[in-house]
């Protein structure tokens, strides 16, 4: 009977620590600088993960200064609230190669912006051009 309930217990603690990240959770933050918020610009960004992988989005600035981060689960949306104004570039990682975007993203004051994320069966890859673990954490 003790073999039973150690082996319960035991699986019990795997399941409960073994779960992947829920979507808007961010499991870097001891690697990045605190965010940057607005709170009177009463801007967003929401991003769709339209992918069949888990992805992890970096917004910064135009000088490649942090702004925000998020883990976004296969085929869910995330919506960035106050985000200050400007032009922004994103990262992603889909836990397997790290990645930027080639195009910014204008965020306006009072604005709702949309972002999607998808793949190039044409291309078969992601859109985007490859970067280092490094220029990731940056």
């Amino acid at each position: 009977m003790k073999k039973y309930l150690f082996l319960f217990i035991l699986l019990v603690c795997n399941i409960v620590f073994a779960q992947r990240p829920v979507t808007g959770e961010k499991i870097f933050s001891h690697k990045y600088p605190s965010e940057q918020i607005n709170r009177v610009s009463f801007s967003s960004l929401t991003v769709s993960n339209t992918i069949n992988d888990d992805i992890i989005v970096t917004l910064r600035d135009g000088g490649r200064h942090y702004i925000s981060h998020v883990y976004i689960r296969a085929n869910e949306s995330y919506t960035f609230e106050n985000l200050p104004v400007g032009h922004f570039v994103y990262q992603y990682h889909n836990l397997k190669m790290y990645y930027e975007s080639p195009e910014r993203i204008p965020i306006y004051l009072n604005n709702k912006e949309f972002l999607t994320f998808y793949y190039s069966a044409a291309a078969k890859k992601i859109i985007g051009f490859e970067i280092t673990e490094e220029e990731f954490f940056k």
